[in-house]
């Protein structure tokens, strides 16, 4: 556990002070040392800390720059190198007395050593000597690690204070959640989000808390702010999903209508709805925009479904959609639409049973496929094939068309065997 508060405390010993190119050398460097720099910062980005600690520690004992004995220091407590730490913090309490930081690294290295008392005592002592954001966020970590949560909450408010920093706020809120004041942690959160808007770490905080409350219309509303402000398709889809799991169906079209997130589920609820024009139209302007073969599909679907007379001239305009867009790689859902279609209205049987085929490759349990290629054997005259598909077929469905089919079948069979005798 005091693991893990020593990594939070060099983080923020990290974030005040990382190594970059920027801060590293505020006078010319050599060649040699530019060289040197490279190979440490190298070292850093593949995760080679030892590596890296080690060439700052070279660095800053050839220019005595502060900026290389500090990255050091953060490296070797990230390699827990406690020896080295402790020789180095030491070098900077003595040639830079009135620079604080060292006392900072001092208290992560006594936290890595598991001393907490120590901590405590060197931090609030530095604290004395500075009462600033960074070192009240020091003692207040400490205190939470200690588990004295309303001594490190008013720590972390008074930091927060000085700063109104949002991670600060967010570490605020968990403090109060463990002290089991949801109500003040989600007014916190909610002040902050109205005055600054919503941003990403505090409005996840809110939804945390309002998931635990299992309360999906303000996990709903957060989700649209953040919707709102970013545009992001992540929001988009946690608002589509709780507005389903809520049955909304008619707030769902109009976020999807409004947001242009999913057209393809757009397309889909206009089509349960019935509502085929917008779903035509919407299928069109999509197949336009992004050349996708299965949208000249969903048009030959939405074609065949909306129109009342099935005429020839539609039939011709289907198949030939149909025809243009399928491939033995397409959906099996449209592959057995086709193929049923072929078979039904007897414009291509065998043609028709061979995309059915093809559907019931990519899901060979689909009791839909599966009467559908029953329906093409009937037609075909194959009755006996046909009913013994049909025979497990009605297991699991019972719906109009399907009995439909198995009477139809069974009809054919008995008749069969009458001829046979």
């Amino acid at each position: 556990m005091y693991r893990y508060f020593a990594i939070i405390i060099l983080s923020m010993l990290y974030t005040c002070g990382a190594a970059n190119e920027t801060n590293i050398s505020k006078s010319s460097p050599s060649i040699n040392e530019n060289l040197l720099i490279l190979q440490a910062l190298d070292a850093q980005q593949y995760g080679r800390f030892a590596d890296s600690a080690l060439l700052f520690k070279k660095l800053y004992e050839r220019s005595k720059q502060e900026e290389y004995l500090k990255n050091s220091i953060r490296l070797f407590l990230m390699t827990n190198n406690i020896s080295m730490v402790d020789n180095l913090i030491q070098k900077g309490f003595k040639n830079y007395p009135q620079d604080f930081e060292y006392e900072r690294f001092n208290v992560a290295k006594l936290l890595k050593e598991n001393n907490i008392t120590a901590a405590q005592k060197v931090s609030l002592a530095l604290l004395e000597k500075e009462r600033n954001e960074q070192n009240l966020k020091l003692v207040g970590t400490i205190f939470l690690y200690m588990q004295d949560y309303n001594s490190s909450l008013n720590y972390f408010n008074e930091a927060y204070a000085i700063s109104k920093n949002e991670q600060l706020l967010v570490q605020i809120a968990d403090i109060e959640l463990k002290l089991g004041r949801t109500n003040e942690a989600i007014s916190q959160l909610e002040t902050y989000a109205r005055m600054n808007g919503c941003s990403v770490g505090v409005c996840y905080k809110l939804i945390e808390i309002y998931g635990t409350q299992k309360d999906t219309n303000k996990m709903l509303n957060v989700y649209k702010r953040l919707y709102e402000k970013f545009e992001e398709n992540e929001y988009a889809q946690k608002i589509f999903e709780i507005l389903m799991f809520q049955d909304k169906r008619f707030e769902v079209i109009n976020f999807l209508e409004k947001s242009g997130y999913r057209p393809d589920i757009l397309i889909e609820l206009y089509t349960m709805e019935k509502q085929y024009d917008k779903a035509v139209s919407l299928a069109k302007e999509t197949y336009k925009k992004t050349g996708d073969l299965e949208y000249l599909s969903k048009i030959a679907v939405l074609e065949y479904e909306s129109a009342d007379n099935k005429t020839d001239a539609l039939l011709s305009s289907v198949t030939d959609k149909f025809e243009n867009s399928l491939s033995s790689k397409s959906d099996a859902l449209y592959l057995n639409y086709y193929g049923y279609l072929l078979i039904n209205h007897d414009i291509d049987v065998s043609k028709g049973i061979d995309f059915v085929k093809k559907a019931l490759q990519n899901q060979p349990d689909s009791p839909y496929y599966q009467d559908s290629l029953a329906w093409g054997f009937y037609k075909q005259k194959n009755c006996k094939d046909a009913y013994d598909i049909m025979q497990k077929v009605i297991e699991i469905l019972k719906d109009k068309e399907v009995l439909g089919h198995y009477d139809l079948i069974k009809a054919c069979i008995t008749k069969n065997k009458k001829v046979e005798k």
